[in-house]
């Protein structure tokens, strides 16, 4: 039977440790695989080809059938990894705490316990550290100013 921990595996291996990394990997109803992969650099499309390719090449489609999907991590997905809260040091972010705040600003720091946020308002700028244990959800906010 295939799995999410199977199909994980796979991805970590074929990647490595490269700047491409494994977001998720998930099995969906009707054997449905979907996995979700970043990069240090952006992800490009015959990345994407390539690890699909490497996937399907471990997984016998006559023991068992399965529609694999892989792509990148989008714009509009929330940051799961701090990985990726590093990499988008710089870019404007909208934090959910679990305590119903939410935070916009500037995300200018991660580290592997928290992360930095800098808000600006019409007085003074200040800065806020958040430790990933207390974020519900981030999502990186795009302006089309």
């Amino acid at each position: 039977m295939i799995s999410a921990e199977l199909i994980k595996s796979i991805v970590d291996e074929s990647l490595g440790n490269g700047s491409l990394f494994a977001v998720s990997a998930e099995i969906r109803k009707g054997n449905k695989i979907l996995v979700m992969i970043d990069g240090d650099n952006g992800v490009k499309v015959e990345d994407c080809i390539k690890l699909s390719k490497e996937i399907e090449s471990h997984l016998n489609r006559d023991e068992e059938d399965f529609e694999l999907e892989v792509s990148s991590y989008g714009i509009g997905s929330p940051l799961v990894m701090i990985r990726q809260y590093i990499n988008n040091v710089g870019r404007n972010i909208q934090v959910k705490l679990f305590d119903g705040n939410v935070i916009t600003g500037k995300l200018i720091a991660a580290d592997a316990d928290k992360f930095t946020i800098e808000r600006k308002n019409k007085k003074n700028i200040d800065t806020i550290d958040i430790s990933y244990s207390d974020c519900e959800q981030t999502q990186i906010t795009v302006s089309f100013k």
